[in-house]
């Protein structure tokens, strides 16, 4: 079975010579995997490269097989970004509705009852323009249009900035509910506490390079995840 993330001798170099990488990696499908390491590691970076958003200096990566420099390889793909931008004078629901229909078709539930669709998500999502939306309620929005998308794919950079706990409980079933149904997810996070309860592979960067991965069996408890962090990010 081919791999739903694939990074072959992966590369981006920066004018003032900074590089990410080189990093080769494969997270197979209808799993979570973590991506950690601490600010500035190039977690973003890779991210970046592997949705085919910023073209790599050299190396290759792929979705499903397809190499991400062709736009049918996002087919199926929700992602959520560290900053999250919304058109400030639109409203949740007519924004959830195009979503939709563009993504699943005006047959989709979400598109017949988008209210419905973002009670899932918190309460008060549907009535606010969305310039007057605090950053959680922003955050479960975007984390609602982007699980739209992810019929085969979700990848989520930092996607519990902003939300108080019941986001981030409400965060950590829907990404339990995707796994289940076969949806394959990459998480980065600098919350480790998350990692056990969600994540199947951990991957660690550290200065642009990939220097660990392991399966979340190998870790007894959070503890030893942790040691295991700190001994590959000094």
């Amino acid at each position: 079975m081919e791999a739903a993330l694939e990074c072959r001798q992966l590369v981006l170099s920066y004018p003032r010579g900074e590089q990410v990488g080189p990093i080769s990696l494969e997270v197979p499908r209808g799993v979570c995997a973590a991506l950690i390491g601490p600010n500035g590691a190039g977690k973003s970076s890779l991210i970046s490269m592997l949705l085919g958003l910023r073209p790599p200096t050299s190396g290759q990566a792929f979705l499903f097989g397809v190499e991400t420099s062709a736009a049918e390889a996002r087919i199926g793909t929700g992602y959520v970004q560290e900053s999250v931008e919304l058109p400030p004078n639109s409203r949740a629901l007519s924004l959830l509705r195009v979503h939709a229909s563009l993504c699943l078709g005006e047959e989709s539930q979400a598109y017949q009852n988008p209210s419905g669709y973002l009670q899932e998500f918190g309460e008060g999502l549907a009535g606010k323009r969305l310039g007057a939306f605090s950053k959680g309620m922003r955050q479960r929005l975007a984390l609602a249009l982007a699980m739209l998308d992810a019929r085969r794919l979700l990848i989520l950079d930092e996607p519990n900035n902003g939300l108080d706990p019941a986001g981030i409980a409400m965060l950590r079933r829907k990404i339990l509910e995707l796994k289940k149904s076969g949806v394959t997810v990459l998480l980065s996070t600098h919350r480790l506490a998350e990692i056990p309860t969600l994540a199947d592979l951990v991957f660690v960067m550290h200065k642009g390079k990939l220097v660990g991965s392991s399966s979340i069996d190998a870790f007894a408890d959070l503890d030893a995840l942790e040691d295991y962090f700190l001994k590959l990010t000094p």
